[in-house]
């Protein structure tokens, strides 16, 4: 049996960073061919009571996500206010969405807040596309 760092790819899509309040700040993208699920972890420093956190899911066909679309979104909120979070997001690649996926994000804390994203994928064996074979 794997431990999970051996069984999940680990990606830092947006490394720590000061973010202002009200700012939508966008990751990279990640290439979602070949795998089964990818889940984006955005952590975020405390936000301040009742402040939220809002996190959409985009979809794109090239990797600089030229032609992105919004798959879903989601607000959290902090209701304490006074610890770090972590917001999960989770993607199972679908043939209706792109191939690259990435997670954009904004709060409405007071002031800046630091925030961080990072990615995690596992794979799934799929066998070679022939005449046999069905996509959906």
């Amino acid at each position: 049996m794997n431990r999970i760092s051996e069984a999940l790819t680990f990606q830092n899509v947006l490394a720590p960073q000061s973010v202002n309040a009200s700012t939508d700040k966008t990751t990279a993208y990640v290439d979602t061919s070949g795998g089964e699920e990818v889940v984006f972890l955005v952590s975020v420093a405390a936000l301040g009571a009742n402040k939220s956190l809002t996190v959409t899911l985009l979809a794109a066909s090239d990797s600089s996500g030229s032609d992105a679309q919004e798959v879903k979104n989601a607000k959290f909120t902090d209701a304490v206010g006074t610890a770090p979070q972590v917001a999960v997001v989770t993607y199972r690649p679908n043939a209706l969405h792109g191939r690259y996926v990435a997670v954009k994000f904004q709060h409405d804390a007071a002031a800046a807040v630091v925030c961080g994203v990072t990615a995690a994928a596992n794979g799934l064996y799929l066998p070679a596309a022939n005449s046999w074979t069905l996509v959906v």
